[in-house]
């Protein structure tokens, strides 16, 4: 009994830690230049908060990540859990997608 409330406060915690990570914004972007994805980005950060938006282009397998800096919309560098983040999220697709960044 005494073991019982702290495994269902950590099972309560990893449950809800993982909510956080799966909010993301993707845009698909297939072929395109880094130039037409960083206007497709563009588009999208102007009508969200301060969230990065993933661009995706799953013909030439990969992914970049677009950040808005005051006016601007810059490319960011990706981590190494984001980019694990947007595979396991299109896994259905059976294609790995690397970082542009």
């Amino acid at each position: 009994m005494n073991k019982m409330i702290p495994t269902a406060l950590l099972l309560a915690s990893s449950a809800f830690s993982g909510a956080a990570f799966a909010n993301f914004t993707a845009i698909e972007c297939n072929d395109c230049s880094s130039a037409a994805a960083q206007q497709q980005a563009a588009k999208v950060l102007a009508k969200q908060d301060n969230k990065p938006v993933y661009v995706v282009d799953f013909v030439n397998y990969q992914v970049s990540k677009y950040q808005q800096e005051g006016e601007a919309v810059t490319a960011k560098a990706m981590t190494l859990s984001e980019n694990l983040l947007i595979n396991n999220h299109y896994s259905y697709r059976k294609s790995t997608l690397r970082s542009a960044n």
